[in-house]
């Protein structure tokens, strides 16, 4: 079943769960906090394989993923981007970064860019 067909119908789809509107120091910071705290949740998740013998539970990885995509969609929209925008921008900058795709020497070398 397909729910949406773009970021940008995601991000809309999002926003009907978001709170109610901050000032925009709240808003930072509350959008900054509760991404780090998913992130947190998924390293956990990460963690309890490595470290505590648990079973890699792809289902629950991709949960903390759509959470954490949930925060980047609301955080753009509160700074007046839009999905579709912040993921060209990432690409393009990754493009700028390393032309030929992604390695190891061009990643040690782009400090002295």
């Amino acid at each position: 079943m397909t729910i949406c067909k773009t970021l940008n119908e995601y991000q809309e789809l999002c926003l009907r769960t978001a709170t109610v509107p901050m000032d925009e120091k709240t808003m930072h910071l509350t959008w900054s906090l509760a991404l780090a705290g998913e992130v947190g949740e998924l390293a956990n998740r990460t963690k309890k394989v490595f470290l505590h013998g648990h079973p890699y539970d792809q289902d629950a990885v991709i949960e903390e993923l759509g959470d954490i995509l949930w925060y980047v969609a609301v955080y753009a929209h509160d700074l007046g981007v839009d999905l579709q925008s912040v993921a060209e921008r990432n690409v393009m900058k990754l493009a700028q970064r390393y032309p030929d795709g992604f390695s190891s020497e061009a990643s040690l070398h782009r400090d002295e860019e």
